[in-house]
């Protein structure tokens, strides 16, 4: 588990943090996984990359209308409706910066939250509502 301790005893030379077992991450740097019922939680670049991995086999991936965002899914999950496809769950979104796959900063996991919820449109299915993603 990770520790960070701080000692504060108004000693210069010791006071501080004492690290133990740490990681440290950015804060502010990662992927966004967002699902169709709204809620959201965003992950490092290491955690990304072990969803990517899991991903690889049945994943499937799409840019998120004209933006540089993609949602990449489970896509057993994707739901044929006529007319069209739409997903229920969760995605994992990042960035495409011209060269590959990049992480989020600052103002984009905002940003991408908007264009995903963008996307969102209600289904019925025997009398329930679901909120789903529209797949191009």
């Amino acid at each position: 588990m990770e520790t960070l301790d701080i000692k504060i005893a108004l000693d210069p030379l010791n006071d501080g943090a004492v690290l133990r077992e740490f990681k440290i991450k950015r804060k502010d740097e990662g992927a966004l996984i967002i699902a169709t019922n709204g809620e959201s939680r965003i992950v490092d670049a290491q955690e990304a990359q072990g969803i990517l991995d899991k991903l690889n086999e049945v994943g499937h991936g799409e840019y998120m209308g004209k933006s540089d965002y993609i949602a990449m899914m489970n896509a057993n999950k994707i739901i044929n409706l006529s007319g069209g496809k739409c997903f229920i769950g969760s995605v994992i979104i990042m960035k495409f910066d011209g060269h590959g796959l990049s992480m989020l900063v600052g103002d984009k996991f905002e940003k991408a939250a908007t264009e995903f919820k963008s996307r969102l449109i209600t289904i019925v299915c025997e009398g329930q509502e679901f909120s789903a993603y529209e797949l191009i």
